[in-house]
């Protein structure tokens, strides 16, 4: 999703920030931080590095857009690079204001403003906010003499980040492009609403994982209620099928394909279920977007075609094309021992 090889951290302020409600204060830093070679490198590897997901998010603002204090303070940053220290000390007072839940933690924040990063192919600058709360227990070796002696001290793990975003200078309009990584799930109302005020941009990425969830909560509430676990999985596989043959998607022409060959009223219940899936989740269309090629691929190896049977055995099914399940796997039952069973057709064991 992005690409760092070539980028550069420019600038970074770092400063200090408590628990509100335990009145433990923030602390601003009195300038940028001297930044040098090595540590450069640590801290560039430590901020970017968690950065793997493709889900983008977007600024928002129920009244307006400018009222959103990270949107408002990164814009000025953007278009004044010499107010980034000061804007950085907005950033952490308005982070302090929003640390008001007893269990989140005190730490440092770090705000960073880094060129060339590559962002779906284009070249842009970005800012960076992070917070390392957790502190690891580090053992420090010394030679004294004919000793070794160990010390122990409480440090920053850089391999850990714990929570961080990066805010694009690009598509300003509509609330810039945003990324965010947040380790601690108790807390991630604070980080993303409270403080950053995000939504997730409904981008071909985002469309593309939510054709597929909508047919994965389709599949196990309504195909397996109804049905069986090969229906399921036949339904997934056909509906990955379906998504596969089309790179503008079309909604109608997924369902035409997708039931092509099931009841009307299957159709007609896929209908009403995706209107309630889109409604429950603030979106206004699945349609008209550019399947995300990388998104499908990874999504499809999520899907777990597994029937898991009470006589521990499990059938995995990994077809590459939907008409398999029906060609070489079969349901039945066996009235003689009052027992279900599949039947299995292959041509010889893999080795």
């Amino acid at each position: 999703m992005i690409e760092i090889s070539e980028a550069k951290l420019e600038m970074l302020s770092v400063h200090a920030v408590g628990n509100k409600s335990k009145e433990e204060g923030c602390t601003p830093s009195m300038g940028v931080y001297d930044l040098h070679d090595e540590l450069e490198d640590v801290l560039f590897t430590y901020f970017l590095k968690p950065f793997k997901s493709e889900d983008l998010f977007k600024f928002k603002h129920e009244v307006d857009l400018n009222m959103n204090e990270v949107f408002s303070y990164a814009k000025t940053i953007f278009n004044e690079p010499d107010k980034f220290h000061l804007y950085s000390v907005n950033m952490l007072k308005h982070l302090y204001n929003q640390s008001e839940h007893p269990h989140i933690k005190s730490g440092e924040v770090y705000i960073a403003k880094f060129s060339d990063i590559v962002l779906e192919g284009e070249l842009v600058e970005a800012i960076g906010i992070f917070k390392s709360e957790n502190k690891d227990t580090f053992i420090k070796a010394r030679d004294k003499g004919n000793f070794v002696m160990l010390d122990l001290e409480k440090g920053i793990d850089v391999k850990k980040l714990d929570k961080g975003c990066l805010i694009f200078n690009t598509e300003i309009e509509s609330g810039y492009r945003v990324m965010t990584v947040d380790q601690n799930n108790y807390d991630t109302q604070y980080w993303k609403d409270d403080f950053l005020g995000l939504e997730e941009d409904k981008n071909d990425v985002f469309l593309t994982k939510n054709v597929i969830n909508l047919c994965k909560d389709f599949s196990k509430e309504v195909v397996r209620a109804e049905g069986n676990p090969k229906d399921q999985a036949m339904f997934m596989a056909k509906s990955v099928d379906a998504i596969s043959q089309q790179e503008q998607f079309s909604m109608d022409d997924f369902k035409e394909e997708l039931f092509r060959d099931a009841p009307v009223e299957m159709k007609d219940r896929f209908e009403d279920y995706q209107q309630v899936y889109k409604e429950e989740r603030q979106i206004d269309s699945i349609d008209g977007f550019e399947i995300a090629e990388d998104t499908l691929k990874k999504e499809k190896k999520k899907i777990k075609n597994i029937i898991e049977l009470d006589t521990n055995i499990q059938i995995k099914m990994n077809f590459t094309d939907a008409n398999s399940g029906d060609k070489f796997l079969e349901r039945g039952y066996d009235a003689e021992k009052d027992m279900y069973f599949y039947k299995v057709y292959f041509n010889r064991e893999k080795r």
